[in-house]
């Protein structure tokens, strides 16, 4: 693989990780950071799969593309759509996984 095919898979991993502590920790839990960055990310990567599998999904994910010109407008998508997709995964780990205090 070169570095043109995984890119977009680590800037839709990094979304979901800043997606996934965000609303994991508004929630308190997730397993704390690790966790809830491992989910946010696995969340980022899985909504970015989708989008490009699942015709609804990609044509909400098709229209942030168009927020910059050029090939930043694709990163910046893949970032919104990983931010999402982690923001999901974490706030139902953060509902779900919980603290023994």
């Amino acid at each position: 693989m070169d570095w043109a095919t995984i890119l977009p898979y680590v800037v839709q991993a990094v979304g979901g990780a800043v997606g996934g502590n965000i609303l994991g920790a508004l929630t308190r839990g997730g397993g704390g950071i690790v966790g809830r960055t491992v989910i946010g990310a696995i969340g980022g990567v899985a909504a970015g799969w989708t989008g490009g599998n699942v015709e609804a999904v990609s044509g909400v994910t098709s229209m942030w593309s168009n927020l910059i010109d050029g090939e930043n407008g694709v990163h910046l998508s893949n970032l919104i759509t990983g931010s999402i997709g982690g923001g999901i995964l974490g706030l139902i780990g953060g509902l779900l996984i919980r603290g023994k205090n």
